[in-house]
């Protein structure tokens, strides 16, 4: 009779749960009372919103979903399974920042829950903050090792710190797991090429290449550029980046590497005209930004100080452009100097002529 006696002290509108608090005495389940299943007015407000969010989110409705947990949260500011699923949603919409702080926030409830793990690790990364990113992608993967998702995003980390020989063991792992996988060959073939293995990164990429879906050769194309680019085939690179942009004539690999082989081969002017345009498509590329300070030198001090100054504030805190960025702060000095010196001189000549 426990049910009845229940409804008539909380009421018609908790009658669900009620019902599952029948069902679980008709199970045999003993010791739940009525207030075990209760929930306040702000708990039930705040499932609800919950409740919401997650459709939203289903539905890929990111901002929606985030709307709905914030207004979950405002009744439950300590639900740690709020913030998880906010959090989640941050990394989904690129709000990295937030995204740490409700994971972090959840992760004391959750640290052996593989979502919270990779989400976590995919908000650092986003970050560049690539030791925690990879602390919680190794956490990941000892809860789900088989997780190709987790490998590349780890493979990609390590690539990144320019630890090579991390990258290309967890590549390999990636690989066995996943033959067909194009990321994997290609994370494979670029970490060969870090590690000055030009030739056997070349055999890896050109295999994957023949396997390809042909809407993704074009890729493929300015990856193996880039490896015999660095291998001294500035002809092969040249045929392999044209042959990229043919099929797509917006890729930024393709441009940047056209641009960059017309660097190394002392022509200026082609090799902004290239750069720039994938700058145009990629407006974050910090690669071009350095390789266009450099071609600008040699035409225009002045464009050449603002591309050195575009990337030393985006690499700033990139591990890949440690070197670069050392290079491009001397270099502005340098240049600015001399830039200070030429318009003073032009100022004492001014002022002889007005005498």
């Amino acid at each position: 009779m426990r049910f009845f006696t229940c409804l008539k002290v909380y009421g018609p509108k908790y009658r669900a749960p009620l019902l599952l608090l029948l069902t679980l005495a008709i199970s045999g389940v003993a010791g739940i009372g009525c207030k075990t299943l209760m929930l306040t007015d702000k708990q039930q407000k705040s499932s609800n919103y919950v409740v919401q969010g997650n459709a939203y989110a289903k539905d890929g409705l990111w901002r929606e979903a985030i709307e709905s947990y914030k207004h979950a949260l405002a009744k439950e500011e300590n639900n740690l399974t709020i913030h998880r699923n906010i959090g989640m949603v941050f990394v989904k919409v690129g709000d990295y920042k937030s995204a740490v702080y409700h994971l972090e926030k959840s992760i004391t409830k959750f640290d052996d829950n593989f979502a919270s793990n990779f989400y976590l690790a995919e908000a650092y990364r986003g970050l560049d903050n690539y030791g925690e990113a990879i602390y919680r992608y190794k956490k990941a993967l000892k809860l789900k090792d088989d997780s190709t998702k987790v490998l590349k995003a780890l493979a990609w980390s390590y690539f990144k710190i320019r630890y090579y020989s991390e990258a290309l063991i967890t590549a390999k792992k990636l690989l066995a797991l996943s033959p067909k996988d194009e990321q994997a060959s290609i994370i494979m073939a670029r970490t060969l090429l870090k590690l000055k293995r030009g030739q056997e990164a070349l055999t890896i990429l050109r295999s994957a290449k023949e396997k390809a879906v042909p809407t993704n050769v074009a890729y493929f194309e300015s990856v193996e550029g880039d490896i015999l680019s660095e291998l001294g085939d500035f002809e092969g690179a040249l045929k392999v980046y044209f042959s990229a942009l043919k099929a797509q004539p917006l890729l930024p690999g393709a441009l940047l590497g056209i641009g960059r082989s017309f660097l190394d081969n002392n022509d200026p002017k082609k090799a902004i005209s290239y750069m720039e345009r994938a700058l145009r498509v990629k407006t974050n590329l910090a690669e071009a930004q350095y390789l266009l300070g450099k071609a600008y030198e040699q035409v225009d001090t002045q464009k050449s100080i603002r591309y050195y100054q575009l990337f030393a504030k985006q690499a700033a805190t990139d591990p890949e452009f440690l070197t670069q960025v050392l290079e491009v702060k001397q270099r502005l000095g340098t240049l600015q100097k001399a830039n200070s010196d030429t318009n003073n001189a032009s100022e004492n000549g001014a002022n002889r002529v007005r005498k």
